[in-house]
């Protein structure tokens, strides 16, 4: 690091594997005997969209560059001829490097500072930028860097960023959406046929039909199977109210029944005694990221003519008994909505089944009730996946065990430190579930307001999923006379979901911890 031209001894070199704040990559050289075509490719190589090119070249003997950092903006290196020496720090580490040729790239993440120097007389050193100029993302004072890295040390624990959490993915979306727009084809098309096919394999089922969101897939299904008016649908008690309003979507009747005290999943002992002769559908939510039991279901319905749809908006990539949520039941539906473990840029969701009679059906009601242009053979209406979706979507799907597994690895360490405390009742998950963790749930009885507030004064953010059940909700008021759902409400009550996605770091999900436990080590009436 150069400090009023002085520079000052490097604390650490590091090696080309290093997967720190700064590295260094190989790029994609091509020789032939008309010459040599180097490659950088966005998604490949340097792993973001490029905005901006520009380089430096002529810097007279003795003197630098750089002194500076960039709050956001992302940086890629090449020396195309010569050679230049950079320092980059963050969090009090310094990382050197030596770049020598064009073989190679240095690939620099916001929030570091830098110092380039030692250039050679020939030097020439081509410079990757992920977005505009502008001076606000500058800081060009040694000491207001360390004064922004503090802070920055120190800011809140989101519950979910999306923006973060995208950050390692942002090329290959942005070339996604680019590809979009290059076709000119804009609803339907070969992104949205890919799309499905790709997830469809993914699940193990034989088709996707892509929709326009969780609620469309649940609600399309029903009427792809004939529900309607007359007929009963069974619904958890504790859900996202988009499992019940999908019911009343196509003029069935939800039927309400309790859930599981531990898992907050549908209780397949109520099942049974939910089951009259206008029960026609089943709809298990596979709540959190948990898989709800969908073989204890299938024996409460005991061979009837009933049939199980997965709410499975929640679960992407989860596994019950080696099997995909998704494959379990007759149909699956999955939202797509931008928070979800695979989220897209907007609404969207998909129906997956076996079935291609009720694929068929599906994709029939969500383009005004027809499959060619201007044959309606039934009343649909208007819920398609849109090309642009099912494009990011189809650069996001290959990351998503990996982003699944990280979520694992984040509860792992609330599991393992946040265990037999006194007040809080952690996550239970069956022996047959591989769960994906899309929310973290915990239940902090008579105090889950309590410590929300005191998480918030702390800087974390936490949610709650969900603060009332279904038979609470306005919209149902009067509709379930003289029944009663308890542990629904218990969920209710009590319920808290602390911060967990794949780009939180290890240190944040630590000072959730700590918070926790500070919080439950006051006395309750202090």
């Amino acid at each position: 690091m150069l400090d009023n031209g002085q520079l000052l001894p490097d604390r650490v070199s590091a090696p080309k594997t290093s997967p720190s704040f700064a590295r260094l990559v190989d790029l994609q050289l091509i020789e032939s005997d008309t010459g040599t075509l180097g490659v950088a490719d966005a998604a490949t190589h340097i792993g973001f969209p490029v905005l901006r090119t520009y380089f430096l070249t002529g810097v007279p003997n003795g003197k630098g560059r750089g002194g500076h950092a960039h709050k956001t903006m992302r940086q890629c290196f090449i020396c195309l001829r010569g050679q230049v020496t950079i320092v980059v720090s963050r969090c009090a580490e310094s990382l050197k490097f030596r770049l020598t040729d064009y073989s190679e790239a240095l690939v620099v993440d916001p929030g570091c500072w830098r110092d380039l120097y030692d250039f050679s007389s020939d030097a020439l050193l081509l410079v990757l930028a992920s977005q505009p100029y502008t001076e606000r993302d500058y800081i060009r004072d040694h000491t207001e860097f360390l004064e922004w890295e503090l802070a920055e040390s120190e800011a809140s624990v989101p519950f979910i960023d999306l923006a973060r959490q995208d950050s390692d993915l942002q090329s290959a979306v942005a070339d996604a959406v680019h590809e979009v727009i290059r076709s000119g084809v804009y609803i339907g098309g070969p992104q949205v046929a890919e799309f499905e096919a790709q997830f469809a394999e993914y699940c193990g089922v034989a088709h996707a039909v892509g929709v326009g969101n969780g609620l469309e897939a649940l609600a399309l299904t029903l009427a792809g199977w004939g529900v309607g008016p007359g007929d009963e649908v069974i619904v958890p008690a504790h859900t996202f109210i988009a499992t019940a309003l999908a019911v009343d979507r196509v003029g069935a009747v939800p039927v309400l029944v309790d859930v599981e005290a531990d898992t907050g999943l549908m209780d397949p002992a109520l099942v049974q005694a939910a089951i009259t002769p206008r029960t026609r559908a089943v709809i298990p939510v596979h709540l959190y990221g948990q898989p709800a039991d969908i073989d204890g279901i299938r024996e409460a319905i005991g061979g009837r003519d009933i049939k199980i749809l997965e709410d499975a908006a929640q679960a992407h990539g989860a596994f019950y008994r080696s099997r995909r949520c998704g494959a379990l039941g007759d149909a699956a539906a999955f939202s797509f909505y931008p928070t979800k473990n695979l989220g897209a840029l907007g609404d969207g969701g998909a129906v997956v089944t076996d079935d291609p009679a009720l694929a068929a059906a599906v994709r029939r009601l969500g383009n005004y009730g027809g499959l060619r242009k201007y044959e309606h053979q039934v009343i649909g209406g208007n819920s398609r996946l849109d090309p642009m979706q099912a494009a990011v979507l189809s650069a996001k799907l290959p990351s998503l065990d990996r982003m699944n597994a990280r979520r694992a690895e984040l509860a792992s360490l609330y599991l393992a430190n946040l265990a037999d405390l006194h007040g809080l009742a952690l996550p239970k998950t069956h022996a047959y579930a591989q769960p994906v963790w899309h929310v973290f749930a915990v239940r902090c009885e008579g105090r889950r307001d309590e410590l929300f507030r005191f998480l918030a004064a702390r800087n974390i953010n936490a949610n709650i999923h969900y603060p009332a059940a279904i038979h609470q909700q306005a919209c149902y008021a009067g509709r379930w006379p003289g029944q009663s759902f308890p542990v629904a409400e218990m969920w209710a009550r009590d319920v808290l979901s602390l911060p967990l996605d794949g780009a939180h770091t290890n240190a944040e999900i630590l000072a959730v911890i700590e918070a926790v436990t500070d919080f439950l080590s006051i006395p309750q009436h202090a």
